[in-house]
């Protein structure tokens, strides 16, 4: 090898010819002659010096890497690496393929449990909604339907009608008696 080549190259020494290649095209950009026209003589004369340094120097190891050894080649694979790679492939794209399903499942169910938190925070609006909507003297509950107005006593209200009385008067009715806890939600 060498060595002043890959001095004149301002690298290590080695063999791979894209890195050799790199800094040869590296210095054609700082010294190229072209770069230097409008300087002084001294300054010329040293660019294309200096270009010419290393143009021989990228040939040199260009040469020196076409003539050289060839590169030794792989040993040969039997048939039975061959096959065991072959398995081996097969169950890792199998194990991918595997992790992949899975994933996409959790993702699925992730989704779902985000809308169901989506659709209950859209119901516990409209019910605030209503709930705001009564409190400021409309009289209209969720969804426009009328809601009973309740006496202001301490004992619980008694529904009007013979049918159970719905979550949404419940919630009014006590909101309208200053209690805060949550009600627990209808078994139907």
């Amino acid at each position: 090898m060498n060595i002043q080549a890959f001095d004149i190259l301002g690298i290590d020494p080695t063999t791979d010819g894209r890195v050799i290649r790199a800094a040869f095209v590296r210095l054609a950009r700082i010294y190229h002659p072209d770069r230097f026209v409008g300087m002084p003589d001294d300054v010329r004369a040293e660019a294309e010096r200096r270009m010419k340094d290393a143009t021989l120097a990228y040939q040199s190891l260009r040469a020196e890497k076409a003539s050289g050894a060839p590169e030794p080649a792989l040993p040969p694979i039997s048939s039975k690496d061959l096959r065991e790679r072959a398995r081996l492939y097969k169950e890792t794209i199998e194990a991918k393929k595997s992790q992949e399903k899975q994933n996409r499942a959790r993702w699925r169910r992730w989704d779902e449990l985000e809308q169901q938190a989506r659709d209950r925070a859209a119901l516990d609006a409209q019910i605030a909604a209503a709930i705001a909507q009564d409190v400021n003297g409309s009289g209209k509950g969720l969804a426009g339907v009328p809601v009973v107005d309740t006496p202001d006593t301490d004992e619980p209200s008694k529904p009007t009608t013979p049918k159970e009385e719905s979550l949404l008067a419940k919630r009014l009715s006590n909101a309208r008696r200053g209690e805060t806890a949550p009600l627990a939600r209808r078994s139907d």
